[in-house]
């Protein structure tokens, strides 16, 4: 309460007291009446003087505890909004406190009834916060020390101003009264509110310091995994990122992107993705999907004209989108029908090819009257020309026939503002580039990679991007899996839920009986684990490997039905060493790691 108002609190009072003893004097006749009413009133102002200074002096006394609840009051409403961001999911799960915080906010301050309402309810909101402050079993000695010592306050502040009232009632007019007291009446929300956060800040501190000592102990763990998955694997130069919640909790660079210049590798050095690049093309033609300009199930003639017919034993088949991205079309990989196949795509010559392909059209020249290597839908065979041929039906789809890059540009890295994430050109300048390294043996030192160029695959494996824009991809894919109903307006032009959840369905078996493949991803089902203590849980990624460089995106959505559509593990992982082996367990083992520790885990949940 300022001076100002104690100021003309004395005013009011000297005035009332002078007006009333000039109108009893005035109306008596004799000089001795007036005498004798002069000293009764002067005793009286005397008085008055006496009581209006003891209420000026206990005023003064609560000076400071009333600014500090002004400043709590001020910044209450933010206050709360960060806890209910921190801790979202135990304050839905508090009936007691939501029912307080409701009562508080509803409370309408205008008209004397309402005030006389909300003096009888108070009682019953101190008993209510007693049975909260019982409810949440925290034996923390300052937290209910805290929390009693705010009632106490509140209920002290309320009998003084009562009995302050009752003794100054006589002295001072209506106005005056509902202009000093019916102020403190509205110290009861405030009071109230403190008390509360008060108890849960503690509780949150409290819980924070666990929460921080642990996330402190698995980035140390995951740190010395990465350190050692560098130094097995001799990796130059390695990004990772990791995000909880759609926050990241850690991004770390190892060893060098650039070793003849010793540039360090940070979360920000831009690689070669290779096939994580199927994601983006299948998120392009699923937005189609949504537009109802294509359904996964349309065989590829019919949106594209051009395309000869496809024969498989001298029969005449169709291919369908779904079977493009699912690689069960029989379009071949690197190797035609009646070569040798070979998991190491790195020793065949398509692998490094150097000739410049402008368009898709002149890069389907490659593989396209090649014989198919099976049945269309028969069976299960990778292949990257098979995501260019998707590509070319994506462009024929698209308003005005835009090419490749243009959809690309248009449809992902502009609405997510991925400002780092591109087709490559080998000639373009590309700022935090890295360079690529391999070894020809094992013994052999490392060595810098033949110049390529991934026009003739920029569907399948063409793309730059870097850890901190990937993660940012991962996070709306994950966000629109798990927003059911209510779109958010950061996924409100991306995709569906429904959408994510039949790209992020297992459709075909790989050569892994562990993983699937969905819509341009690879699906792992929750399964035991002979390694970790918990089950694996459900979780989709998609590795890469380009010429001098390895990659990985892993996402495990949440398993526990959260409300918080963020909810769930991001991984990447950019390493600029050709055939980095182990990047897939290694970015699995990071995600269950940060996993233990997530707010949603069975060990945080409430």
């Amino acid at each position: 309460m300022s001076d100002t108002f104690i100021d003309k609190f004395n005013a009011e009072c000297h005035g009332y007291l002078k007006s009333e003893l000039n109108i009893r004097l005035l109306s008596l006749s004799s000089a001795k009446d007036k005498s004798t009413a002069s000293e009764y009133y002067f005793a009286e102002y005397q008085r008055c003087l006496s009581e209006q200074m003891n209420f000026v002096n206990y005023i003064t006394e609560q000076q400071a505890s009333l600014d500090t609840l002004k400043s709590c009051e001020a910044t209450i409403d933010a206050f709360l909004e960060r806890l209910k961001a921190v801790h979202e999911y135990e304050l839905k799960q508090n009936d007691l406190f939501e029912q307080i915080l409701n009562e508080l906010t509803t409370m309408n301050p205008s008209g004397k009834a309402e005030r006389l309402r909300l003096l009888e309810q108070i009682d019953d909101l101190i008993a209510a916060k007693a049975k909260l402050t019982g409810s949440m079993n925290d034996t923390n000695p300052s937290t209910m020390q805290l929390a009693a010592k705010s009632s106490d306050t509140f209920k002290n502040i309320f009998i003084a101003f009562q009995e302050k009232k009752n003794v100054c009632n006589e002295f001072i007019v209506d106005e005056c009264e509902m202009g000093v007291f019916t102020r403190y009446y509205f110290l009861s929300k405030p009071v109230l509110i403190c008390a509360t956060t008060g108890l849960l800040w503690a509780r949150f501190n409290q819980e924070s310091d666990v929460y921080k000592e642990e996330l402190k102990k698995t980035i140390d763990n995951v740190d010395l995994l990465c350190q050692a998955y560098k130094e097995k694997q001799g990796i130059p130069g390695v990004s990772i990122g990791v995000t909880m919640h759609g926050s990241a909790v850690w991004k770390k660079g190892f060893g060098l992107a650039d070793i003849e210049q010793r540039v360090p590798c940070t979360s920000s050095t831009v690689m070669r993705i290779a096939s994580i690049s199927k994601t983006f093309t299948t998120a392009i033609a699923a937005q189609f999907v949504e537009k109802g300009k294509l359904n996964w199930d349309d065989t590829i003639d019919k949106h594209h004209r051009e395309l000869p017919k496809f024969l498989y034993d001298n029969v005449l088949v169709s291919i369908t989108i779904r079977q493009l991205a699912t690689h069960t079309s029989g379009i071949r990989h690197y190797w035609k029908k009646g070569e040798v196949e070979t998991d190491d795509e790195f020793v065949l010559p398509e692998y490094y090819l150097t000739r410049s392909y402008p368009t898709v059209s002149e890069a389907l020249s490659i593989f396209l009257h090649d014989e198919l290597l099976h049945q269309p839908g028969s069976s299960w065979r990778y292949t990257t020309h098979g995501y260019t041929l998707l590509s070319a039906v994506l462009e024929c789809i698209s308003d005005g026939k835009r090419a490749f890059p243009a959809l690309l540009q248009d449809l992902i890295i502009k609405p997510l503002d991925l400002r780092h994430t591109k087709l490559e050109y080998p000639d373009e300048i590309v700022p935090n580039r890295s360079r690529y390294y391999c070894r020809r043996t094992v013994k052999e030192g490392l060595r810098n990679v033949a110049y390529v160029d991934l026009s003739y695959k920029w569907a399948g494996g063409g793309m730059l991007s870097n850890v901190n824009d990937l993660l940012v991809y991962a996070n709306t894919l994950l966000q629109c899996y798990q927003t059911k109903s209510t779109r958010s307006e950061s996924t409100q032009s991306f995709l569906k839920a429904e959408t994510i959840a039949e790209m992020w369905s297992p459709i075909a078996v790989t050569n892994d009986k562990n993983t699937f493949y969905g819509l341009g991803w690879m699906i792992s089902k929750e399964r035991t684990s002979a390694v970790h203590e918990d089950a694996i849980p459900f979780h989709v990624y998609h590795t890469g490997g380009a010429v001098g460089a390895t990659s990985v995106l892993l996402i495990i959505p949440c398993t526990k039905k959260c409300s918080n559509p963020r909810c769930g593990i991001c991984v990447v992982i950019l390493a600029n060493l050709q055939s980095a082996r182990g990047i897939y367990q290694t970015a699995l083992d990071i995600a269950l790691l940060f996993r233990q520790i997530s707010p949603c885990s069975s060990k945080y949940r409430q």
